[in-house]
């Protein structure tokens, strides 16, 4: 990346910490170092560290690593021009017009969606045009410091308004309609607006940018009430939450976010005070976008129309939201109010709701319930079916048991027929899934896993994962501290390392330690880093190894002469301690795991004398993990 003053003054202007919080949880991790659970892996423990002294961030589980700019750009799927825009305006550095970096096709994106909000809300606050709609904007309870806030727009009725704008404004055609404000004409060449007579909502990012537009119908005879701008480079549909920017520090602030449907859910909840609320703005609910509330929340509130297809989209954002492994909550209102008409006409009411807001599993079991009689039997088996489908979905055993026996209380039948029930159900659930393919890690490659070289043919990048990269740059800190290794074979176990790959060579290397014990008890000044290397990797390729172990070898010494032999001797050990945490919690992870499904189906299955045993190996294990 190139360096130029405007950019090592942004560096000095935003604290590396400061920024990354606004993305993870950081923790105290040392003097002056922060550690997290890493966004660009799945992990159960923090291997993602940051040093503000330096700047900089690097995960020890995947390899990542880098500066603001690198975190940016790989956390929002940025290019550099779109990052530096971004932090540039975050530390208040005005950009120079010669920078070329700052010119690129989806920064004139987003210039051209700035300039059309402000166009919309000029027209809306000055245009006699624009009467009727400040009218129409104030019976419905918005006020003027809304407006402002929202900033909300007026695209008049005209077929070419905006365009013909922005056309003056030295935008190209293309551009244009690339930004998704324009359609191209069915005959003939040309374009025509795409918002017309309505009332115009920005959809800003979390930085504040705006990447589209939502529209009203303001005639009663428009077909569609509400009409979003299309996907585009800059606006992603499946990732962008209505009101999130207003919404994230508030949300952080009260460890709770409340989603609702549309933006006349959101402008009135923010005008009672009630602040933390987002919008789906009429689409269902996608991972993408959990994805981007569990930066400032685990818990979830929801509070979705009443209606049929309201609660059917409710139902949709609860599952994938218990898969995300959030806290969910059902905020309840009468029949027939939506959250905005609920916040304009009776705040109380809002305030009300949202404090009753009830537990997902206690909001299920009373609309199961609701009209139906518990002491028929269609009924009973109506009620089990569909509770039973909720209570598989959750992923705690303790929880998920809590509710299979008030299922079977509720009903008066005995837990047995019920927890049958649940591993029938819980069986056809993975049948259904087992040809669904498995979602990505999104594992980063390290640098020195980058520039290590295929040998006839094979490459490290098909065998490296997350254990192998740990690995790695643990036989990377032996080779430069070979006295790391004196106490490592009594607490690290081979089984402990991870793959068949690894354990073969952590067995090998200690094979050659004891045969080898001179070379590793030499003073600093004698020993060689790449002497212990090149004997030891001889003696596994004269064993005939796979080329695969060679290549990891390889790699971890290029990672030694590269990142660990610029180390001071106290932070090597630091790392070396860190990595062998990170090894041993896998391990413990990947056998509670397992423990934890066969307790399930003991469970479920009645076994209580199997459950008891295992329920026994499992607290062992959590207590050695803990102990770490």
């Amino acid at each position: 990346m190139a360096t130029s003053p405007e950019i090592q003054e942004i560096k000095n202007k935003i604290d590396v910490a400061d920024f990354i919080g606004e993305y993870l949880r950081l923790m105290p991790a040392g003097t002056g170092v922060f550690k997290a659970l890493c966004p660009f892996h799945n992990e159960k423990t923090p291997s993602f560290m940051v040093s503000p002294s330096r700047g900089t961030w690097h995960c020890f589980g995947c390899g990542a690593g880098g500066d603001i700019f690198e975190f940016l750009m790989k956390i929002e799927n940025l290019d550099f021009p779109e990052a530096l825009r971004v932090l540039a305006q975050k530390a208040g550095v005005t950009l120079s017009r010669q920078n070329r970096e700052v010119l690129s096709r989806k920064n004139r994106l987003y210039d051209l969606c700035d300039l059309t909000a402000r166009y919309w809300h000029k027209v809306l606050m000055e245009s006699p045009r624009a009467q009727e709609i400040r009218e129409y904007l104030q019976k419905r309870g918005i006020s003027e410091e809304s407006i402002e806030i929202f900033r909300l727009g007026y695209a008049v009725d005209e077929w070419d308004n905006l365009y013909n704008f922005l056309i003056k404004k030295n935008f190209r055609p293309e551009e244009i309609f690339a930004a998704g404000l324009s359609i191209r004409k069915e005959r003939g060449s040309g374009y025509y607006d795409r918002f017309r007579h309505r009332v115009m909502f920005p959809i800003l990012d979390h930085h504040g940018r705006i990447i589209g537009f939502g529209g009203r119908a303001l005639k009663k005879d428009e077909p569609a009430k509400y009409i979003n701008s299309p996907q585009t480079e800059i606006y992603n549909k499946s990732e962008a939450l209505y009101g999130l920017y207003w919404a994230k520090d508030e949300i952080r602030k009260k460890d709770l976010c409340i989603l609702v449907e549309g933006y006349m859910d959101v402008i009135p909840s923010h005008q009672t005070g009630v602040k933390n609320v987002v919008s789906i703005s009429g689409t269902a609910l996608t991972e993408q976008q959990l994805k981007a509330i569990k930066r400032y929340t685990e818990n979830l509130a929801l509070s979705l129309d009443m209606d049929e297809a309201g609660q059917r989209a409710a139902l949709r954002s609860v599952e994938l939201a218990l898969a995300a492994e959030m806290n969910v909550k059902v905020i309840s209102l009468p029949q027939g109010k939506d959250p905005g008409e609920c916040a304009t006409n009776d705040p109380d009411l809002w305030h009300q709701a949202i404090a009753s807001a009830q537990p997902v599993m206690e909001y299920f079991f009373s609309q199961a319930t609701k009209n139906r009689d518990s002491n028929k039997p269609e009924d009973k088996k109506l009620i089990a079916r569909n509770l039973i489908l909720k209570v598989i979905q959750l992923g705690n055993p303790v929880e998920r048991d809590h509710w299979l026996r008030q299922l079977a209380s509720h009903l008066n039948v005995s837990e047995a027929s019920i927890r049958e029930l649940a591993v029938k159900a819980e069986q056809g659930r993975q049948n259904s899934s087992s040809g669904t393919r498995r979602p990505q890690t999104g594992l980063a490659q390290s640098p020195a896993v980058a520039a290590t070289k295929p040998q006839d043919g094979f490459s490290t990048q098909n065998i490296i994962t997350r254990d192998l990269l740990i690995f790695s740059r643990l036989l990377a800190l032996i080779w430069v501290y070979p006295e790391f290794l004196f106490k490592l074979p009594e607490i690290l176990s081979p089984e402990m390392v991870g793959s068949e790959l690894a354990q073969g060579i952590y067995k090998d290397l200690i094979l050659f330690y004891t045969k080898n014990n001179e070379l590793f008890t030499l003073g600093a000044e004698e020993r060689n880093e790449q002497q212990i290397f090149d004997q030891f990797i001889s003696q596994v390729k004269n064993q005939a190894a796979d080329q695969s172990a060679t290549a990891i070898l390889e790699q971890s010494f290029l990672l030694a002469q590269g990142d660990i032999i610029s180390l001071e001797p106290k932070d090597a050990k630091i790392e070396f301690d860190t990595l062998l945490r990170l090894i041993k919690t896998d391990y413990f992870n990947s056998q509670i795991a397992e423990l934890q499904s066969a307790l399930r189906q003991a469970e479920m299955s009645g076994d209580r004398t199997a459950a008891e045993k295992i329920y026994r190996e499992l607290s062992e294990l959590i207590r050695q993990k803990a102990a770490l």
